[in-house]
């Protein structure tokens, strides 16, 4: 089987080379050409279909939060190297941090350099996130049990102003959602991103890119929902956001949203921590 971006690819060269002084091959060119476009327009409606049905994943897939949380998880080493460096640099103590961890914490260590860290999950207490967390690095001052604020997961995609504060945070993170949304959902939730993103924010997704052909298989025995960097890419420019794309690894492509704007803040110095609530 050969994948959606591959035929997309052909459909490319296909044109191109109808365009050349082929006599001889050319109306052989043009019914493979119309072949192509023929069964790549199927394939979007089916899909549009599909997506439109999903309306909530979990009905059509069977993609219940109790079903997200029991994936069984594992990163290769490349995957998480990505994620690792892509933490790394953005560390700053002066922006608040938010994770949206429906099934595992695994990364949320790498901000405890930060002031406040939002983490959004139904399946992790504040005792064993600060364990988690603190476990990973050398307990300094900055490493406190109080920067974290355990926050609700919805599975509709929304963020809420009153668990993470709009027009706040300098770094947002998610890793094995957005393959369990529906197109609607995962709509939703950028923009949600944007809302709580301040100028100059980015967000790191993880999503699984249906336009390759493991991923599509994926799809089709109903292990992911569909999506692709054209959607994501159609979702983020209707959210006003930024995006850049990278394909590390089976399942695991991923998107950086950027909010536009200038990444500034009044803090010169770190304050006393109080509880969260």
């Amino acid at each position: 089987m050969v994948s959606r971006r591959q035929i997309k690819q052909a459909i490319k060269v296909l044109e191109e080379a109808c365009e050349e002084e082929f006599s001889g091959v050319r109306y052989e060119l043009k019914n493979a050409l119309a072949t192509a476009k023929e069964l790549m327009e199927e394939s979007d409606k089916k899909i549009l279909a599909l997506s439109h049905d999903q309306g909530m994943s979990q009905i059509v897939f069977g993609f219940s939060e109790d079903y997200v949380k029991n994936v069984d998880i594992k990163h290769s080493k490349l995957v998480s190297n990505f994620i690792n460096l892509w933490c790394t640099r953005q560390a700053d103590w002066r922006y608040p941090w938010c994770f949206v961890c429906p099934n595992h914490v695994d990364y949320v260590y790498h901000a405890v350099k930060s002031h406040i860290v939002y983490v959004c999950t139904n399946h992790f207490e504040e005792k064993e996130l600060i364990h988690k967390a603190l476990t990973k690095v050398a307990k300094t001052d900055r490493a406190q049990a109080t920067m974290f604020r355990v926050k609700p997961l919805e599975f509709t995609g929304h963020i809420r102003d009153q668990h993470v504060p709009f027009y706040q945070i300098g770094t947002a993170l998610s890793f094995d959602y957005l393959p369990y949304l529906s197109i609607e959902q995962i709509r939703i939730f950028i923009s949600s991103l944007e809302k709580i993103l301040r100028p100059g924010g980015q967000a790191l997704l993880h999503y699984a890119d249906g336009e390759h052909k493991l991923e599509w298989e994926s799809f089709i025995n109903k292990e992911i929902s569909f999506c692709s960097q054209d959607m994501l890419d159609q979702i983020a420019q209707d959210s006003n956001l930024k995006s850049e794309f990278f394909h590390i690894d089976t399942k695991y492509s991923f998107v950086v949203l950027t909010k536009p704007g200038a990444k500034v803040s009044i803090k010169g110095h770190l304050t006393k921590i109080e509880p969260g609530y």
